[in-house]
């Protein structure tokens, strides 16, 4: 590769914020005993317009954005799940909103549906019961305890928080950041976007609201299989000044190591970019000093007509005892990136595939991720 290529910091503590800068729900619990009339109002209004979803009502759509995620090695056996939200061109959004994640597991979603037409069928009987012997003081008190056990609904992740929109302007996408934290497993996320409560005037009028339901498979990083985090392509990339903090990771999820980024959404990028791209790798082979043992090669393929021919390809990168850190610790929870950086100068336009192969000499293991982009004047 004639390009200068830039190595990124191999070695990134990655501290995950699930829950952080003010939102009123904890992460599996319900809403803390702190909140106030106004904070109680808003959960109460944002609630009822995903349940109604739920139910089956027709979602707001006010405001219009759309939902991508990303994928990396969270605490607890949980993966880290970081997203933007990106509005569409061309609409008006208010100054401030609140903002409302719900993650519902589709296994207790079902779960949940069998449990209620259980209960249901209960009630019907209990109250049958009491119908036919309206005497019987029993069996009416024996009903109202029936109906008093309806299950109750958990979530695999909640969030409320008050969000800042006023740098949105209609003629440009505006991003917001954000992420959550659940098991591995298939999901179905739900993301309201809403007026205040305090900024609707007419009482009688819904506040304007967006809502957006995406699925969302959410992988697992355990067990001894080498694995990588999902792939991030970008062009802005900021380096930090010194560790972030849990307030400054909660502000910005995409934060790797030493630098913070801004994911490509749509892969595309000028000549004059420097393409970056990041991610972790998991579950290398450790030898007695806990130090890994991999390479990693990065090959580019330019697509020309319906095939594609070999375009070039970076130096190895080696992730070993020689070039890591002295510091490096994988039980202090150092990660190791395998990124790398490199200007599209001599890039011809067009479309091109990057292979990343990585080999982990002291497991045998071997990983590929292929990801596309496409370079423009």
């Amino acid at each position: 590769m004639h390009n200068r290529v830039r190595v990124l910091p191999v070695v990134g503590a990655l501290v995950v914020a699930l829950v952080a800068g003010g939102s009123v729900f904890a992460q599996g619990k319900k809403v803390p005993p702190k909140v106030d009339k106004a904070q109680l109002a808003e959960i109460a209004a944002a609630t009822k317009i995903i349940d109604d979803v739920m139910k089956g009502q027709p979602a707001p759509s006010d405001y219009k954005f759309s939902f991508t995620s990303h994928a990396m090695k969270g605490r607890d056996a949980q993966t880290y799940v970081p997203f933007l939200l990106s509005f569409e061109k061309g609409q008006a959004l208010p100054s401030s909103a609140v903002y409302y994640v719900r993650v519902v597991s589709k296994d207790s979603v079902a779960q949940m549906q069998k449990a209620i037409a259980a209960h249901e069928a209960e009630v019907q009987k209990a109250a049958m019961a009491a119908k036919l012997d309206p005497e019987n003081t029993e069996l009416a008190a024996a009903e109202e305890r029936i109906r008093a056990k309806a299950p109750t609904v958990e979530y695999a992740f909640e969030d409320l928080r008050p969000m800042n929109l006023s740098n949105a302007k209609p003629d440009a996408t505006f991003m917001i950041p954000g992420a959550l934290g659940v098991p591995p497993g298939e999901y179905d996320a739900y993301v309201l976007i809403k007026e205040p409560q305090a900024g609707v005037k007419n009482k009688k009028v819904p506040p304007k609201a967006g809502l957006l339901k995406t699925p969302l498979k959410v992988p697992s990083f355990a067990g001894p299989e080498l694995s990588t985090s999902t792939l991030i392509l970008t062009k802005m990339v900021q380096p930090l000044k010194g560790t972030p903090t849990e307030a400054e990771l909660a502000r910005n999820p995409y934060i790797f190591g030493s630098v913070a980024v801004m994911p490509s959404l749509d892969f595309k990028f000028s000549k004059n970019d420097e393409l970056t791209i990041l991610f972790y790798i998991y579950n290398a082979g450790l030898d007695q000093a806990g130090r890994p043992d991999l390479t990693v090669d990065y090959n580019f393929y330019q697509k020309t007509g319906e095939a594609e021919k070999f375009f070039n390809k970076t130096p190895v990168l080696e992730l070993n005892a020689k070039t890591l850190p002295q510091t490096f610790d994988v039980k202090a929870g150092h990660q190791l990136n395998g990124g790398q950086g490199l200007p599209l100068a001599s890039f011809p336009e067009g479309e091109y595939r990057v292979e990343i192969k990585i080999v982990d000499k002291l497991t045998g293991k071997t990983k590929v991720e292929n990801v596309r982009f496409t370079v423009t004047p």
